[in-house]
């Protein structure tokens, strides 16, 4: 279980840090008003992939692990995902008042991509291979145009979105043994009404994060925009890796000791996005993106917040779906997106301009959402039986408060109390096994 998690937890890490890449040399090298528009577009790419989900993923995810005839049911859910993406087509056509809006004729590529399928038959390696090769690509290709191509980087980035749905679209096909092309059939649409409940709680659990950026932007500057999306960004990472923790134990968190050790993992990562942009929050983000990011700690800070008290109850979403509890799930991140897009619009309103708040507002949804699903959820020690970890994992956390008073808040003073946090973690674990 372990090995298998660190290989994911590896080929995630690459990833990631592309990403981090990627942001740092925007940021560094690239004007807000700029950056404000490739946050748009790639927070739009990211609603169109929820759109074409809207619950169909994630039922036939759960339904092509249970089922033997698997791949009728991955052929009618891709199908009724590229009839769907047909329809958003027609939406491109706005482009010509929002140029960003573009990015919806190329929604078919984005439909053909079934690698929810990988996660599904038990293969979260080659799913987070994909994930991997989905990212770099227009990761390197950001800072490349960063240096050489400014004047083309959106144009550049665009294009590195679509050829990398493109390509893992046909690796996926490759591997699971199936066409990659499928026949768009009207009728299958009736499969999203079959999971309407699920699928706008996927919908609005988009906004609980980058996606929040789609409905603020009209209401900030380019600069508070491009601000949140850096930090947003950022946070999306570390929800990166929660869902790769989950996707890596999907098929076994029926089981309440599988869904334990899986929070478990996932307070260890909270811990750490939170003490870190807590206790180094200066020296971190001038390292990731940029020195002029740094008088804007407390978007990051409220952010690490939020990754922490909602890692508490990661496996809860998908424990309500395997457990046939589709309706709470859809109503929890209904009301929890509801009062995020609501919030996000009113600090918007009165409190312009001010990245910090776009922060809060997905905050409040964290929070919101984590509180309806304990509560969904109706175990009995639920809450004990985390606090029993978090107690010992969290007062392993002072590791970073010592070595910030003995060395100071720079870079190697941080990576040293990792460092020792990443062992004393893994010795915990270590005798938990025993």
């Amino acid at each position: 279980m372990i090995k298998r998690l660190l290989i994911i937890a590896s080929l995630t890490g690459l990833g990631h840090l592309t990403t981090l890449l990627s942001l740092k040399y925007i940021a560094k090298y690239i004007q807000n008003d700029t950056i404000a528009l490739i946050g748009e577009i790639d927070s739009l790419t990211l609603l169109i992939v929820a759109i074409i989900a809207f619950g169909l993923q994630l039922s036939s995810t759960r339904d092509i692990a249970l089922l033997e005839n698997w791949k009728t049911e991955l052929i009618e859910a891709q199908s009724a995902r590229v009839t769907l993406s047909i329809i958003l087509i027609v939406v491109g056509l706005s482009g010509y008042i929002y140029s960003k809006n573009y990015v919806f004729f190329f929604a078919p590529i984005i439909a053909l991509n079934a690698d929810y399928a990988l996660y599904g038959r038990g293969m979260p390696i080659m799913g987070a291979f994909v994930a991997l090769i989905r990212v770099l690509i227009p990761s390197i290709v950001l800072v490349i145009a960063s240096v050489y191509f400014t004047n083309n980087i959106v144009f550049l980035f665009v294009t590195s979105i679509v050829f990398s749905y493109f390509i893992t679209g046909l690796l996926v096909s490759f591997t699971l043994k199936v066409n990659y092309f499928v026949r768009p059939k009207f009728k299958s649409l009736i499969k999203y009404l079959g999971n309407i409940d699920i699928g706008i709680a996927s919908f609005s659990m988009f906004f609980i994060g980058i996606g929040i950026i789609n409905v603020v932007s009209y209401f900030n500057n380019d600069e508070a925009i491009a601000i949140a999306y850096i930090a947003l960004k950022f946070y999306m990472i570390f929800k990166g890796v929660r869902r790769i923790i989950v996707q890596t134990f999907f098929k076994e968190l029926m089981e309440d000791s599988v869904s334990l050790k899986v929070d478990s993992f996932a307070m260890v990562a909270g811990l750490v996005f939170f003490s870190t942009l807590l206790f180094y929050p200066n020296a971190i983000i001038s390292l990731l993106f940029s020195e002029k990011y740094s008088s804007y700690t407390t978007t990051f800070v409220i952010l690490g917040l939020a990754g922490f008290l909602s890692s508490f109850t990661t496996s809860s979403g998908t424990r309500l779906l395997l457990q046939k509890k589709d309706k709470a799930y859809s109503w929890n991140l209904i009301i929890a997106a509801l009062l995020t897009v609501i919030s996000g619009i009113l600090f918007s309103v009165f409190m312009k301009h001010n990245p910090a708040y776009i922060s809060i507002s997905v905050l409040i949804g964290e929070i919101t959402l984590s509180i309806l699903n304990i509560k969904s959820l109706n175990e009995k020690n639920f809450i004990t039986d985390r606090m029993k970890h978090l107690l010992p994992l969290g007062l392993l956390t002072t590791i970073f408060i010592g070595s910030k008073y003995l060395f100071g808040p720079q870079l190697y003073s941080y990576f040293f109390a990792l460092s020792v946090y990443a062992i004393s973690v893994l010795i915990y674990f270590k005798l938990k096994e025993s």
